[in-house]
């Protein structure tokens, strides 16, 4: 039986956010509010005079809207009020069908979406101050990388037969740009080292993750990022269902189609594994076999590279929960 006496849905902006608490069986509009310490403050005192339950007794849940949801979200744990920062699609799809849309009308059905699934839901972790660190250093590299791969290839698309002094002069101003980004890169990798190094354990992971052919230093920051230093995911299947490797069964009745992936998965960490299987299928000997003896059985390309992402997860698991490296293995058997 859940703890929690109130629930309450915020559907958050940029600038306000709408309240709705379910008292005596409905969800009740509380009011509009400035997304703002004042306006945090503003509610909890509103809703404190209406409701007469404490607020650790209280359940709040709202969509994750990126930067607006989260100052929020560390305000209501600063305070030690249960809170969960829900995925929007999520909720979206447990409404079913809807007519009419409003903020207001959100709120609501947040509201009674946390009520309904009360005895499944649990608050919101914050992670640690250091994995934070990373996750924002980590995605401020992928946005300089992003910059840096768009200057090379844009000349690549101009007309050469331009004239030449013209094209040449682009090209050197693309040249320094690329040099300038490529220097901060370099800055913020040095950085993410030093945040690791910074948590014992953290750099004895990130060590062992390395050691497994084809996992570099980026992809073993990532894999700490996104699972809180694999204290979030501990279960190597359900990081390939995260990252969108994991194969799934597509049948119903006598109708079968192929096993496939879904599409639902972090992006940055599949392309991440994809770079890191074609690694591993040139330098890892035992995969190497692998991938050769699968693609002879007719096996399609996807598919077998497929197959070798999760066998990296697994591999990148298990020197985890072992804590020692990763032994190469000389064929595959």
């Amino acid at each position: 039986m859940t703890k929690f006496q109130i629930f309450i849905g915020i559907d958050i902006s940029k600038s306000f956010f709408d309240i709705s608490y379910y008292w005596n069986g409905e969800a009740i509009y509380l009011g509009v509010y400035e997304n703002s310490i004042e306006g945090f403050q503003s509610f909890i005192a509103d809703l404190s005079s209406i409701v007469k339950v404490p607020s650790n007794k209280w359940f709040i849940c709202f969509e994750n809207t990126g930067s607006y949801s989260k100052e929020i979200l560390y305000f209501l744990i600063s305070q030690d009020i249960p809170c969960l920062e829900e995925s929007p699609l999520k909720i979206s799809r447990s409404l079913g069908l809807r007519r009419g849309k409003s903020d207001k009308i959100d709120s609501m059905d947040i509201c009674n979406y946390v009520y309904e699934k009360r005895e499944k839901l649990s608050a919101t972790i914050l992670d640690h101050p250091t994995i934070i660190k990373l996750k924002i250093l980590l995605s401020r590299r992928d946005l300089l990388v992003k910059q840096k791969s768009a200057l090379t290839v844009s000349l690549k698309e101009q007309n050469k037969s331009m004239d030449k002094d013209f094209y040449q002069d682009l090209l050197n101003d693309n040249k320094k740009i690329i040099s300038h980004y490529t220097e901060h890169i370099k800055l913020i990798e040095d950085k993410i080292i030093r945040i690791m190094k910074s948590d014992v354990q953290m750099f004895k992971n990130y060590k062992l993750l390395t050691s497994v052919v084809g996992i570099g230093p980026v992809t073993a920051a990532h894999l700490i990022s996104t699972t809180n230093n694999f204290k979030k995911i501990t279960d190597p299947r359900k990081y390939a269902c995260y990252c969108g490797v994991a194969p799934f069964p597509n049948q119903s009745g006598t109708k079968k189609g192929k096993t496939r992936v879904h599409n639902m998965a972090n992006k940055k960490i599949k392309s991440l594994f994809s770079n890191c299987a074609i690694a591993a299928i040139i330098h890892d000997p035992q995969l190497s076999s692998y991938f050769r003896k699968k693609t002879k059985e007719g096996k399609e390309y996807g598919v077998v590279v497929n197959a070798i992402k999760n066998k990296l997860i697994q591999r990148a698991f298990a020197v985890i929960q072992r804590q020692s490296p990763y032994v190469k293995i000389l064929s595959y058997a």
